[in-house]
């Protein structure tokens, strides 16, 4: 993850409302969730655009519930969203 792939959730409103980011998918394990926005342009250097925070715009904005991370979604504008729990990395 480099912080050329990160927006910020003012960036993502606009986005949304003007259809570029179409969907979203919460992707995380428990405490550790980020947000991935997809849609039509909802890439950048082929990877997927990733939610920052206004305080570090160049890192993933980690939210620490699925419960933040979906009201965060609900702000921007979106209604539907996809969430993929993974296992976390130890090392």
């Amino acid at each position: 993850m480099n912080g050329g792939n990160c927006i910020l959730s003012s960036m993502a409103k606009i986005r949304v409302e003007s259809k570029v980011i179409d969907k979203a998918q919460v992707v995380g394990s428990k405490g550790e969730y980020q947000v991935v926005f997809y849609g039509s342009a909802a890439e950048w250097d082929g990877k997927p655009i990733v939610l920052s925070s206004s305080r570090q715009p160049y890192e993933a904005r980690i939210f620490k519930s699925l419960d933040g991370a979906i009201a965060e979604l609900t702000r921007i504008g979106l209604t539907e969203a996809s969430v993929k729990i993974v296992e976390r990395n130890e090392n």
